[in-house]
């Protein structure tokens, strides 16, 4: 039985944590403390920051494990490569993953590839973004060069914003460095794909849907198909497959972030990442949609069962994600909630945690949303036909200082 090693036992873990087991690996799980699902299914579990990487290498010279890897979470992607490049295993490098882990490097090595960038630069203390901040122009975007999720990102028009919002974006960044750009308005688009022995296929595109609220970059729906809809997601599509070969991913799940500006229709990268996609894309919303299971061919790359995988057919279905958010205030009441789930082209409903008596805050990342519900159909009309009756069955209320509320979609 060959051992693989995953970092992180948060509910995004439990997919891969569970294929591994189903597919006759002893899982051995590292995590910080904490009641994390993960840690309840693993073989054995290790209570091990993530982050450090020569207490990881300790556990994973320890057990002798056959391979490492993590899925859906950005943060150990790193630690991951360390360590597999430190134990000789299958691994794609510590460099490369800093290039797909720090928005900084991210950037200059797009320059290098002559993928459009907005025009950026990074800063460490207040003073040297104000002055970054007047080279690039207004409006722009604050982000931290090494955090995920949307934590710290805003808006910037002028120098009392980046005075007001600069030490709450920094201070989710591990090396304290933000990075600015020049805010790009357009369609927003992911792409998920996977990696073998340096060469690279694209899986899945979606147009994605953000939140209606005033500066908040948060996804609330998209839809996932393996073929592109018009010339726009070909050009995108194009551009994943030279930025992915491009930065010398060896092997792995891919998930990638593009802007097509309004004006000028020029296709920008917002980011890439070396992992799966939250919100289940990887484990449940790419299976769906092509028959292709990312997370099994990670597996078996990672504990050397195979060198190199090549891709074939690819299914052409539709799947999909749909999350909300609530009012701040008390849940008062849930309705509708077995319904949805018994709609036949529902996947899975992650609503669990939601509870009458629940208090509810503002959203600010991505980590708050609620759900996803998970969407499959054979057309992207079927499943909109889907996400409009899961609307109209679902109704949670919502006790704000203002009087009863509902959910915000």
């Amino acid at each position: 039985m060959k051992k693989v090693l995953i970092l992180g036992a948060s509910a995004s873990q439990v997919p891969i944590i569970k294929l591994a087991k189903k597919r006759g690996f002893e899982t051995i799980v590292i995590s910080i403390p904490g009641d994390y699902p993960g840690l309840k299914i693993a073989d054995k579990t290790y209570e091990v920051d993530i982050y450090d990487k020569e207490k990881v290498l300790e556990v994973a010279q320890k057990e002798q494990v056959d391979g490492v890897v993590t899925d859906q979470l950005d943060f150990p992607v790193p630690t991951v490569a360390y360590v597999t490049e430190k134990l000789g295993l299958p691994s794609i490098g510590y460099d490369c993953a800093l290039k797909f882990t720090n928005k900084y490097l991210m950037r200059n090595e797009c320059t290098k590839l002559n993928i459009n960038n907005p025009k950026y630069n990074k800063a460490s203390i207040l003073s040297e973004a104000k002055e970054k901040c007047l080279d690039i122009g207004f409006p722009l975007i604050i982000k931290p060069t090494d955090s995920a999720g949307s934590r710290g990102i805003s808006v910037i028009r002028n120098i009392k914003e980046l005075e007001d919002k600069f030490e709450h974006s920094i201070a989710f960044s591990t090396e304290s460095c933000v990075i600015l750009e020049k805010y790009i308005p357009g369609k927003e688009y992911v792409v998920g794909g996977f990696a073998s022995n340096y060469k690279f296929t694209n899986l899945v595109i979606a147009e994605r849907q953000l939140f209606d609220i005033p500066d908040i970059f948060i996804p609330r729906k998209a839809l996932f198909t393996s073929v592109a809809d018009n010339y726009v997601e070909e050009q995108i599509l194009k551009t994943n497959k030279r930025l992915i070969e491009g930065f010398g991913l060896k092997f792995g799940v891919t998930h990638c972030e593009y802007i097509v500006e309004e004006k000028t229709g020029i296709i920008y990268l917002v980011e890439c990442a070396a992992r799966g996609a939250a919100i289940y894309i990887s484990s449940h919303l790419i299976p769906l949609a092509t028959g292709i299971d990312a997370n099994s061919l990670l597996l078996d790359v990672a504990v050397g069962n195979e060198e190199e995988i090549e891709i074939r057919n690819i299914e052409s279905n539709v799947s999909g994600y749909l999350v909300f958010t609530l009012p701040q205030g008390f849940v008062k009441d849930i309705k509708g909630l077995e319904k949805i789930k018994s709609l036949p082209n529902v996947h899975r409903v992650f609503l669990d945690s939601i509870h009458i008596g629940m208090e509810t805050k503002v959203m600010t990342d991505k980590g708050m949303r609620m759900g996803p519900i998970l969407i499959k159909g054979r057309t992207k009309e079927e499943c909109e036909n889907t996400i409009d009756q899961i609307k109209g069955l679902l109704e949670i209320n919502v006790e704000t200082s203002e009087g009863i509320k509902g959910i915000i979609w």
